[in-house]
């Protein structure tokens, strides 16, 4: 019994020493967690109205275009119009990922690894907590096309 009550003991005072900002630190990283699962959804779906859930239609998408030879740039509602409505053909091929690189109390940066047939790339994206709820309100991609 004592090993037990000790253990609660250590168990109370360390909680009570966890700053409140780690929790809510935590919290913050959860929500932002949701916000690009279901972008990744968006993604293999290829359902816009799903990724407007999450991603800002006046937010910003840009990048370095190889065949171009500049910077593209668009609003988010722009570039979800390449969103088909239902998964891509080689949906199955293609592998994505993301890392949470930074989240405060009102901003997050996510990096986004895409490995598609004939794409690789990485985009940044970048959160903001408007009103309550994590949006995406910027993408910045580069990557290219693979032969």
């Amino acid at each position: 019994m004592k090993i037990s009550i000790r253990s609660f003991v250590f168990a109370l005072a360390f909680l009570l020493l966890l700053p409140a900002s780690a929790v809510a630190r935590s919290s913050e990283h959860d929500a932002v967690d949701q916000a690009m699962k279901k972008m990744m959804r968006a993604f293999e779906t290829g359902d816009a109205n799903l990724a407007f859930e999450v991603l800002r239609k006046d937010g910003a998408v840009l990048g370095y275009s190889t065949s171009r030879g500049q910077v593209v740039t668009q609003t988010a509602e722009e570039w979800a119009k390449g969103f088909p409505g239902k998964p891509a053909d080689d949906e199955a091929q293609r592998k994505r990922s993301y890392e949470i690189v930074d989240v405060t109390e009102y901003a997050a940066v996510v990096k986004v690894k895409l490995d598609y047939p004939a794409w690789k790339g990485i985009d940044y994206m970048a959160l903001s907590k408007i009103d309550g709820k994590w949006m995406i309100v910027s993408k910045s991609w580069s990557g290219q096309r693979k032969p």
